[in-house]
Order: C-alpha cells, then sequence, then structure tokens
C-alpha cells in the first residue's frame, strides 16, 4: 500500500510517553533540545540541534527516558517530545528557566510558540441551490471539474491504497451525510486533550463541553473536501482513501494552537504511514509576546517548517494552507507554508457559470518567503467552495485557503495511486509543471505557478470525441424506471435536456454540467427519471447545448 519505508508500531509510545494535558496556567511553554540520544543498544548518537539533517535511522530513536524522567524530576511538566528534533516540551515557570540551562544532557532552550489565527474571510454568493447539478457529484461538480478530478475518478483514481492525515482543530464527522458511506478512519488521535476521540465530547479538560462550541468544525469541513461520498449531492476528491486525524488546536483560548502539538500530530502520522498530509491550519504567527516575525518565514527558523521540511524527507507529501492574510498587515504567507518541499496553496474562487479565468482570493496571503523562493506554490479553488454543514446537517459554501488545501492534498493521493513510484519531489514538480498560468505570465507570488490541474499532472492521457454528438435514447419504448440521453461531448458544455407532452406542455426538465467526454453509458448519461403518475403515451424531447440540439419523440408503455 505505501511506498515509503517505516515502523508503525515501533515508535508510536514515544509520542504518547511524553504527553500530557496542561493548560499553561501559570508557566512558560519551553522547548528543551536535548545534547545527545542513545540508541537501545546503549550508544550515543550526539546531536548538534536544528544544523544538521540527520539519518532517517538517528531521528526514529526516541528520546531518551532517562532525561524525560530527569525532566521531571526536577519539577518540569514534560507535554510532549518530537524524535525528529530531539526536544522535549515542557511547561516552565520563570524561576525553572535557569535551572534548565545547568542540565548537562541540555543543549538550549526555546519558547514554545503560539500561533493566533484569525477568523476565515465571510463569503458573500449565490447560495448552493443555483449550482447546476450533475449526476453523482451533485454540488461538488464545479470545484472538482474545475481543476480536472472527475476524469480522474471515472479513470478509477479515488485515493483507494492512500494514507490521508489531517492535522486540524477536531473533526466533528459523526452522523453527517458526507462520511456515512465510506469514511475509513485508520487512526484518530486527540493531542489537545489527551485521548482517542477527534469528534465531540463534553467535560474535556481542555475544551470543554464541545457540543456548544466550534471546536471540532472546521476539520471536519477539510475533511469533507476529500473524504465525502454522498452520492448524487456531494462527492470529495480521494472518498476511498484512508484517514489519520489528528486534533492539535484548541479553539478556545486566545493562543489557539501551540507547535509542540502540531509537530507530534506530524510525528504520529509518520509513524502510521501517511502518504500525504493536509494542515489547514492557516495561521498568522503573531502571539502576546515572542511572536515569530516575517523574516523568519525562511525556512529554516519556524519548528513548525523545519518540522515540515523533515516530513517531506521522509517521503511524505506535506501540503499547507498559504493563509488568510493578504488583505491585513502581515499580507504574507504563513509558517510551515515556508519550508521547504511543502506544497503551499493558495486560493481561488469558482466562476460558476462563466467563461472567466478563475481570480485569486483578496484574503489568500501572498509570498515570497523571507529568502526570496516563490510561495505559494499553487492555487486551487477556495473562495466559496462548498463543505459539510456540519451542524445543518447539508452543505453551505465557505472560504479560506484552508479549504484549497485539501483539495490538492485529496489530488496528490490520486496522483500517487496513479504512479506509486512518485515522491514528494515529482508530485510537487507535476502540480507545478502542469498548473494553469493565472495572472502575470509565468509563476508568481500570487498564484505561485498557477492553478492545480489533476489530470494534466497526472500524466494520463484521455481523448477528448472529436465531435459533440447525441445518440438516440434507450431505452424506447420505455415501461418504467429513467430513459437515458447518451451523449459524446467534446468540450465543457451545459445540456438541457427538456420533455414534453403531446400537447405541448413542459413535464420535466435538467441541466446537466459537462466535461469533454464519453457519456454513453447509463451510469454517466443525462436521464430523465419518469415520475410514477406519467401517462402512457408519446413524449417529445430535445437535448440542447451550445453545440447539440437534437430532437425527437420518446413512447411510454406501461406494464
Amino acid at each position: 500500500m505505501n511506498r515509503r519505508c517505516f515502523s508503525r508500531a515501533k515508535w508510536v509510545h514515544v509520542l504518547f510517553f511524553c504527553g500530557v494535558v496542561s493548560a499553561w496556567a501559570d508557566g512558560d511553554g519551553l522547548w528543551v533540545f536535548l545534547r545527545d540520544k542513545v540508541d537501545e543498544d546503549g550508544v550515543i548518537h550526539a546531536w548538534d540541534g536544528m544544523g544538521k539533517v540527520h539519518a532517517r535511522v538517528l531521528q526514529d530513536i526516541p528520546v531518551y527516558s532517562v532525561y524525560i524522567e530527569r525532566l521531571r524530576a526536577a519539577g518540569f511538566m514534560v507535554r510532549t517530545c518530537s524524535r525528529w528534533l530531539n526536544a522535549v516540551s515542557v511547561d516552565a515557570t520563570p524561576a525553572q528557566k535557569a535551572l534548565l540551562q545547568q542540565l548537562e544532557f541540555v543543549q538550549s532552550v526555546r519558547r514554545v510558540r503560539s500561533l493566533l489565527r484569525p477568523e476565515p474571510p465571510p463569503f458573500v454568493g449565490s447560495p448552493v441551490a443555483r449550482l447546476a447539478l450533475q449526476d453523482t457529484y451533485g454540488v461538488a461538480f464545479e470545484q472538482l471539474a474545475q481543476v480536472g478530478i472527475i476524469p480522474l475518478h471515472q479513470q478509477g483514481f479515488t485515493g483507494r491504497g492512500m494514507r490521508i492525515a489531517v492535522i486540524d482543530n477536531g473533526f466533528h464527522y459523526i452522523n453527517h451525510r458526507a462520511f456515512a458511506h465510506k469514511l475509513n478512519i485508520v487512526a484518530q488521535r486527540d493531542f489537545v486533550n489527551g485521548d482517542d476521540v477527534v469528534t465531540d465530547e463534553v467535560e474535556q479538560p481542555i475544551t470543554g463541553d464541545e457540543t456548544r462550541s466550534g471546536q471540532n468544525i472546521h476539520g471536519a469541513q477539510v475533511l469533507s473536501i476529500m473524504a465525502a461520498y454522498d452520492p448524487n449531492r456531494f462527492i470529495g476528491v480521494a472518498p476511498d482513501a484512508e484517514y489519520i486525524l489528528a486534533k492539535t488546536e484548541d479553539n478556545g483560548s486566545e493562543l489557539p494552537i501551540e507547535e509542540d502539538r502540531w509537530i507530534a500530530g506530524l510525528e504520529w502520522a509518520d509513524s502510521l504511514g501517511a502518504d500525504v498530509v493536509n494542515s489547514s491550519l492557516g495561521y498568522n504567527i503573531w502571539d502576546v509576546g515572542g511572536s515569530y516575525e516575517y523574516a523568519d518565514l525562511d525556512g529554516r527558523t519556524t519548528l513548525t517548517s523545519i518540522a515540515a521540511a523533515m516530513a517531506v524527507k521522509r517521503g511524505m507529501v506535506v501540503v499547507v494552507a498559504a493563509g488568510n492574510e493578504a488583505d491585513v498587515s502581515w499580507h504574507y504567507i504563513t509558517a510551515p507554508g515556508d519550508a521547504e518541499g511543502v506544497i503551499t496553496v493558495g486560493s481561488v474562487d469558482v466562476p460558476v457559470g462563466s467563461s472567466r479565468s478563475p481570480q485569486i482570493a483578496n484574503t489568500s496571503s501572498r509570498g515570497p518567503t523571507a529568502d526570496g523562493r516563490i510561495k505559494p506554490d499553487i492555487v486551487a479553488p477556495g473562495q466559496g467552495v462548498i463543505v459539510a454543514d456540519l451542524r445543518g446537517g447539508d452543505y453551505v459554501r465557505s472560504s479560506g485557503t484552508s479549504f484549497a488545501a485539501p483539495m490538492v492534498s485529496g489530488i496528490c493521493a490520486l496522483l500517487l495511486q496513479a504512479n506509486p513510484d512518485w515522491g514528494p519531489s515529482e508530485v510537487l514538480h507535476r502540480l507545478r509543471s502542469t498548473a494553469l498560468d493565472l495572472g502575470e505570465a509565468g509563476p508568481d507570488t500570487i498564484y505561485g505557478w498557477g492553478q492545480v490541474d489533476a489530470l494534466a499532472a497526472s500524466d494520463i492521457k484521455i481523448a477528448a470525441p472529436e465531435n459533440a454528438v447525441a445518440l438516440a435514447p434507450f431505452p424506447n419504448p420505455t415501461r418504467d424506471g429513467s430513459v437515458y440521453f447518451p451523449l459524446l461531448v467534446n468540450r465543457r458544455e451545459e445540456v438541457e435536456l427538456s420533455i414534453f407532452d403531446a400537447a405541448g406542455n413542459l413535464v420535466f426538465s435538467r441541466d446537466w454540467s459537462m466535461l469533454a467526454g464519453d457519456y454513453t453509458q447509463a451510469m454517466s448519461a443525462p436521464k430523465w427519471e419518469i415520475a410514477a403518475n406519467t401517462a402512457n403515451g408519446l413524449y417529445f424531447y430535445r437535448v440542447h447545448s451550445a453545440s447539440l440540439d437534437q430532437s425527437g419523440t420518446i413512447a411510454v408503455v406501461r406494464r
């Protein structure tokens, strides 16, 4: 299933051995970087912090348990451990900080950064009901069709065998129709409250009564973009993939997330063999004192970016939201979008019913990185896209790079399914080199290399028909059920099917948005679903689009 080499069970316990739930009431969160690691044979391996990329076999050695116990014995509350960074995050009072520097196994100490997330931008536009529908995909059709996902689905690439890890604020997927059919969760972990439940709970030690808050909503909406399977209403990008859910953000505090939880979630996903990681947190890196500055977004300074780059080197495709900062003073992308090798995604709109090109969202964060690299890498639909309405039970429009990122994460799973020998660098190269160039010619710091094109990136060739053709409907005559109207479409078409009775009264009408392709089979052709009270007799039909206009008769003969 997975092309990467990993040990799924060997190191998982390491992540939880260190973890405790802490409200951070009186102390500061500190990263304690250690001087060495000790392997299971007792061999000491020197560790020089962030200055060197250590071999993977050394990265996988857990933080030395003796050091952890010494920290606890000294009165420190240990939160999480990072085997990649060889570091422990602790809760320390001001009086304890000086003690850390005196411990001979401690190399350096650094503050755990807290990241403040602004609210996503509001969306003002047409309601969901106004979208033209296409059978099976329903209201998701436009956003999937815009980036070439549907042809890959038609070729059988739906994410089967791929594992996607989602790092977010929680996932209230229980009971929503989007997840009722196929949602395949292989693991879930709440790094905030310290349990294995990521949906709504009451009396949580940190997040309280989650049924009365939005704690687990954002992550579930992100998940719906990828994993939903609600035929004829909403289909996600990769409904057959396996999912790993990491809840790392506390919505209720003024500083919603600490980087240690994010890194713990990333390392946990790696231990479970994630092929793709989606991080749609979109954080503005300001906090109350000691924040990162824009100059720190060089891919080598923020710990989340360092960890993300390590994850890429370990074989995971890491996709992150660029952020929603373009129209505020910060303006630029946020960490870990500056990391080397990660796929940073900006947001464009979905121009429903229009022939114009997609346009960048006003809020979509701009590049470059502090060291001058082009970011974002690509853009995807994120402004006015449709996601699961977790409290209402249906679907709703929403906006933000948070929703553009999972569009790309799902596409990455399809690409890896279609091309099992690809790794993160091949995926990034294909996404960039095949993107639809928008804005100024060539890559820029607004659109990156352009809008993602899943079909083009996959390197799968699908020939479009030379001409648009409407074939004879079937079955004709019909006794019950449906009548299908097979088509060959050589470009995207808005196809209208109308049925009239012998007196000229309109008895049925529906529009389909159709991409170039073969719609001659019953499962894909436009259809007239005959109502139970339809009388026997002769009916007239018309199939009409910009390049088609065919009419004829249908005989309905009831048994």
